[in-house]
């Protein structure tokens, strides 16, 4: 989804009509769905995200959406050394500032921490589960599953975070499975490093 804010809306736009030409049950909604993936392309690009991506599908007569962002980050061991050379961040340091939580009940938050290995990326550090996130403008909370993989980008002090969530709560290990397929086709293209 195109997160510039100059060509956002015409993008967004031309992009629903396409995607609801021929569903004639979406057709009287596409000025809501416009809506909807606007918003979250303003929120993705004032959050730092690079790409944003969303889903939502009509399954067995209830709703089903979820949400990527990718986004580049600074992160730790990724300091300068000495002159123009960088020192590389690693997923062990990524994975020393993330935290598990275990579940203290059935309906508690939760949240695992390990290592992958994401074919075209190399080793990168997740942490995926279960938590409650607040909504803007405090207007509540939404129970949430997740799934953040940070993947060091290599020769620099920086990281690539995809980070995927969705509200659906029935299908907590199948959109994690979901989340763990697309993460495992992100790889670099046309890597530059500025120092």
């Amino acid at each position: 989804m195109d997160l510039n804010p100059v060509t956002r809306r015409a993008s967004i736009d031309a992009l629903v009509r396409e995607r609801t030409r021929g569903v004639p049950e979406l057709a009287g909604h596409c000025a809501a769905i416009s809506r909807i993936l606007r918003h979250a392309a303003s929120d993705a690009a004032a959050g730092g995200a690079l790409f944003c991506g969303v889903m939502a599908e009509a399954v067995e007569g209830t709703g089903l959406s979820a949400g990527v962002t990718v986004s580049v980050l600074a992160a730790p061991g990724g300091d300068r050394t000495d002159g123009d050379r960088i020192a590389g961040v690693t997923s062990g340091a990524i994975m020393a500032t993330l935290t598990e939580k275990v579940a203290r009940s059935p309906d508690d938050t939760w949240t695992t921490v390990a290592l992958v290995d994401l074919p075209q990326a190399g080793q990168a550090a997740r942490a995926y589960g279960v938590e409650d996130l607040t909504l803007p403008d405090r207007a509540g909370w939404i129970r949430t599953t997740t799934m953040q993989t940070f993947v060091p980008i290599p020769q620099s002090g920086q990281v690539a975070l995809v980070a995927c969530s969705s509200p659906n709560m029935v299908l907590v290990d199948a959109l994690h499975d979901l989340f763990d397929a697309v993460t495992s086709t992100f790889r670099f293209v046309n890597l530059s490093i500025r120092p």
